[in-house]
């Protein structure tokens, strides 16, 4: 069985785990690197939904299913990186308080 060390969010609610094999040659193979892509993916996805609500406002998009779909994509994606940040926190928190 091969050791898993990288996951990275690849759509809203999907995690993407790629084994250690094929993290070793990539840039961001490091903790920090996965998750600041994870971030940035987050990200993009907030900026995107942002931009079709402002389109659909000043009507250059009259599609309102497809403005609804990208921000339930964003807000997904940000209960998930929140959920994320909370296990982790918990589990530092437990690490730290087990006695040596």
């Amino acid at each position: 069985m091969e050791a898993i060390t990288q996951t990275a969010l690849t759509a809203p609610g999907r995690l993407s785990i790629r084994p250690a094999a094929a993290a070793q040659g990539e840039d961001e193979s490091s903790f920090a690197g996965t998750l600041r892509e994870a971030l940035s993916e987050v990200n993009r996805l907030q900026r995107e939904a942002d931009q079709a609500t402002l389109d659909l406002m000043s009507g250059d998009l009259d599609n309102l299913h497809q403005v609804l779909i990208k921000t339930e994509e964003a807000q997904l994606a940000l209960q998930f990186t929140v959920q994320v940040v909370s296990k982790v926190l918990q589990a530092y928190q437990d690490i730290s308080r087990m006695q040596v």
